[in-house]
């Protein structure tokens, strides 16, 4: 057998380690659910799920267990139910998530690059999945920019004087930084297009 043949699919590993799980345990369709559209909402949910680990998968799938709709507790679970424990099993990279390289892309972008924001935008996104969405949130990451910002240029200080920062204010700045040339990165990608 040749290395090729071994290759398994994202999807394959996915029906692997967390549908044919399932399956074994019962979850099926509703009766009268067509097999193509079966096939459509298995294949979508792979798609959804290829992200995870393998330690991730199988969480997702111990948790799944008794998430069975229907009286007998049997059918398929939503879609968004899997999502949801996806998320808690292992957050999905936020440079994968649908809309988020687009905006950081857009002119919005660029005004939170403009305006210093790029790492408060982030981290909104990270956490929210979502762009601000009114005055009071767009308020919000201003302070938290300039806060942070602020913080940056304190450590920065310190260490161009040569006093060495303790291991959590290392810690900061990095992630500071990581997420910094995260943002950048989608930025430039957005402007390079």
């Amino acid at each position: 057998m040749s290395d090729d043949d071994m290759t398994e699919t994202k999807r394959g590993r996915v029906r692997r380690l967390l549908l044919e799980p399932l399956q074994d345990l019962g979850f099926r369709f509703k009766k009268g659910t067509p097999d193509d559209v079966a096939s459509r909402r298995l294949a979508a949910l792979c798609d959804d799920m290829a992200y995870l680990s393998d330690e991730a998968l199988r969480r997702v799938a111990l948790a799944m267990r008794d998430k069975g709709e229907g009286s007998a507790r049997c059918f398929w679970p939503e879609r968004a139910t899997f999502i949801a424990f996806a998320q808690m099993a292992q957050p999905r990279p936020i440079e994968d998530m649908p809309g988020m390289a687009s905006w950081f892309a857009s002119a919005a972008g660029s005004a939170a690059q403009e305006q210093d924001r790029l790492v408060a935008e982030y981290r909104w996104w990270r956490v929210k999945h979502r762009p601000p969405m009114n005055d009071g949130e767009r308020r919000r990451i201003s302070e938290r920019a300039a806060q942070w910002r602020s913080q940056a240029e304190r450590f920065r200080d310190r260490l161009m004087r040569g006093v060495v920062l303790d291991q959590q204010d290392q810690g900061w700045l990095a992630a500071y930084d990581a997420d910094h040339a995260a943002a950048l990165a989608l930025v430039q990608r957005g402007q390079a297009a």
